[in-house]
């Protein structure tokens, strides 16, 4: 019996280049470890490397980003008419297993921990659903990730999760969309995690990986006491780790250097922008331009290197915001962001669900779902034409990321690092600013919808895979979300709350119960 897990991956930037840097997804050590021990499982994780397309498969796990579902599908295709079952679960098939449930024998709304081992047991019994929902969380059913699968394969192979979802409503956010929740798992759940993942990869990797730990939650300081709980559990044992937090929590002295004191030395932080209109419009109340400057230099004075992402708002950035952006980065000491990109209604969002219910058509025409990936211009600016924008926008990534802003980032965060000896965030610092290429666009880019580069990636389909030219038309061709006047067609206005509160929420599907699986000790 062989098992597949595959995140599908598109590169956003349309060169068809891996990201073998980046931590996340997680999801296939997080499903493998629901699985029994003695299955043989296949983890690929597209963004680091690509299917070996030669393998067969008796049950495949597809995840797929909102933008990447053209090549989810394609996947589940090719592998289903080479003997495959395919089961497809993660934001997308939540938000919409309706539209996702044709392409695979069966699809899981919600979390993975009662659902993953049901959709299992049923496959096994010959007895596979097309539908699982699953229960609400239970942080006794998170099993240890098996971190084995990816040693020696992933820069990062050790991340896991110590708590789930994010309390803040930003409304372009993909977890807004399908209900606001915050979940925790008991410290001790999290050490055990931690020191048996240190045993798989003991011997596998380089010892000082098993020192350095990744956090994959969406908010590791949605509740600020489990935070300083969890941080008192890890300063004791040595490692470094890095996560993602909101803006508030790096706005508080103390609560920054409690967690260098643990052992943080990385902060992913949403800051998203510098214009308190598109703050307001996101939703994001928790940050406050004001406070950035002084955030991040007590975050580097700690040793605790800062990373984050700039959103251009077509609602309400100009092009003289656009022009300024630079001078903004380097007054609050951030210099270089990770990405400069759109903020994107992706369909199931709150920003979506407003935009696609205004008189007047907000997105631009013939959108497809692969241009939702928030590099491509997909709502129509504004305050500035079309063309104007998308040329400030062009203009506005060559600066942000020159030699200039990228040498000023390294003065402005090395010294301060090394200062203290913290030699991993200031090497992460030094190979991000060496190895970053945001700057150059893949050549015929128009950053528009509808007529944006298509992506190089192919699953090696062919004629025979296809009984029709309908079907091949039903796999192969991209899926429009707007008209030829920007309208949103009527299919994608329908999306599931799958987190609302529990008076609301549908009877599941399958009942949630503990696996009948060996205890995670017979991974070790």
């Amino acid at each position: 019996m062989r098992v597949g897990i595959i995140f599908a991956y598109v590169d956003y930037h349309r060169r068809g280049q891996r990201n073998r840097l980046s931590m996340q997804p997680q999801i296939g050590p997080l499903i493998a470890g629901l699985l029994p021990p003695d299955v043989e499982i296949d983890i690929v994780n597209e963004t680091w490397e690509a299917p070996d397309w030669e393998r067969d498969y008796d049950l495949l796990f597809i995840s797929a980003m909102h933008s990447d579902f053209d090549r989810a599908r394609q996947l589940s295709h090719y592998w289903r008419a080479r003997g495959a079952k395919t089961v497809f679960g993660g934001a997308f098939a939540s938000s919409y297993p309706g539209l996702c449930q044709p392409y695979f024998d069966s699809v899981i709304v919600g979390d993975p921990e009662s659902t993953v081992p049901a959709a299992w047991r049923d496959f096994c019994r010959g007895e596979l659903q097309p539908r699982y929902r699953s229960d609400a969380y239970d942080p006794a059913l998170v099993a240890t990730p098996r971190f084995d699968l990816l040693a020696g394969r992933a820069v990062h192979s050790f991340g896991l999760e110590a708590t789930r979802g994010c309390p803040f409503t930003c409304e372009f956010c993909v977890l807004t969309g399908l209900g606001t929740r915050h979940h925790t798992r008991p410290v001790a759940s999290v050490i055990r995690d931690i020191e048996a993942g240190q045993r798989m990869l003991a011997g596998k990797v380089p010892g000082f990986k098993t020192r350095v730990v990744g956090f994959c939650d969406n908010n590791i300081g949605g509740n600020l006491g489990y935070l300083r709980e969890l941080c008192a559990a890890l300063r004791p044992r040595g490692i470094q780790w890095y996560a993602a937090a909101t803006f508030n929590v790096i706005c508080q002295p103390q609560l920054v250097k409690l967690m260098a004191e643990a052992g943080c030395r990385i902060l992913f932080v949403g800051i998203e922008s510098f214009n308190t209109d598109a703050l307001a419009g996101m939703g994001k109340h928790q940050n406050a331009i004001h406070k950035t400057r002084a955030a991040l230099d007590c975050c580097r004075d700690h040793g605790i290197l800062v990373i984050s992402g700039m959103l251009v708002s077509p609602l309400n950035d100009d092009v003289g915001y656009l022009r300024q952006l630079p001078q903004h980065l380097a007054d609050c000491g951030l210099h270089v962001p990770t990405f400069l990109s759109f903020e994107t209604p992706i369909p199931g969002t709150p920003y979506f669900r407003r935009l696609a219910h205004e008189t007047d058509p907000a997105f631009l025409p013939s959108a497809l779902l692969r241009d939702f990936a928030c590099y491509t211009l997909v709502v129509r600016p504004r305050k500035a034409p079309v063309d104007e924008f998308i040329a400030a926008y062009r203009a506005a990534l060559g600066e942000v990321f020159s030699v200039r802003q990228r040498i000023g980032k390294l003065v402005d965060d090395l010294p301060r690092l090394l200062r203290r000896g913290h030699w991993f965030p200031a090497a992460t610092d030094l190979v991000d600013m060496i190895t970053m290429q945001s700057a150059r666009p893949a050549p015929g880019r128009t950053f528009l919808a509808g007529t944006d580069t298509p992506p190089p990636e192919r699953v090696p389909l062919g004629d025979n895979d296809f009984a029709s030219e309908q079907e091949r038309d039903a796999i192969m061709e991209p899926w429009q979300v707007t008209g030829g006047d920007g309208r949103v067609l009527p299919q994608w206005l329908g999306s599931d709350i799958v987190f609302a509160p529990r008076r609301h929420r549908p009877e599941p599907l399958v009942p949630a119960r503990a696996p009948d699986l060996e205890p995670v000790a017979a991974l070790t």
